[in-house]
């Protein structure tokens, strides 16, 4: 995988007492008219890392903390495949929501030196992350979401662990329900119950 920009990815966090954190987002297809904004966001939250695996044109403005790696949709199906030993070839890019759980996975050989991974949308402005995000908040736990009572799957943080990064696989019958194209909102479903109980 080649990325683009030649500005590194942040290394250190502003405060070096801070986790580092890296956002795994992949997107195929034309990015939505709000893409700019989405990306003056991440530009605001420059200790903060983002890897957008995509097929779309990559932008000349984007943030040194945004990286894109370009592929097609049916390599970044390949790449699932391979990765989870599974049959991952869907006809919709939507389906890719059901794997965000398992990116930490996917993409384990992105990770080194970081704390935490996060899967998430581009649909969201974010405010100050580590205003929220603090090193004390994030010593606690080892997910963070956004909602109380679900895995919030437009924001989600997981230590970066073998532990977390395997936590898909006790979705029961998650080989099938990956494999299935049909869409299972697994992310926010029987992710969750993972971890809430009586989701």
């Amino acid at each position: 995988m080649t990325m683009t920009n030649e500005t590194p990815m942040s290394q250190q966090p502003a405060n070096a007492g801070d986790p580092r954190i890296l956002f795994l987002i992949p997107f195929f297809g034309n990015w939505p008219f709000w893409f700019a904004f989405f990306l003056e966001s991440c530009r605001h939250n420059p200790t903060i890392d983002w890897l957008l695996f995509t097929d779309c044109p990559i932008p000349e403005d984007a943030p040194g903390n945004v990286r894109f790696v370009p592929m097609t949709f049916a390599e970044y199906c390949d790449l699932v495949s391979e990765r989870l030993g599974i049959d991952f070839h869907p006809a919709q890019p939507y389906k890719l929501c059901d794997i965000k759980p398992a990116l930490g996975a996917v993409h384990e050989d992105q990770l080194a030196g970081y704390d935490f991974w996060a899967f998430g949308d581009i649909d969201v402005i974010y405010g100050n992350l580590r205003g929220y995000f603090t090193a004390e908040r994030l010593a606690a736990k080892d997910l963070f979401a956004t909602h109380s009572r679900r895995i919030s799957g437009h924001l989600c943080l997981l230590r970066n662990t073998e532990r977390m990064r395997q936590a898909f696989r006790l979705i029961p019958d998650w080989q099938r329900r990956y494999e299935d194209p049909k869409h299972y909102a697994l992310d926010e479903g029987a992710f969750s119950r993972l971890f809430i109980r009586h989701k």
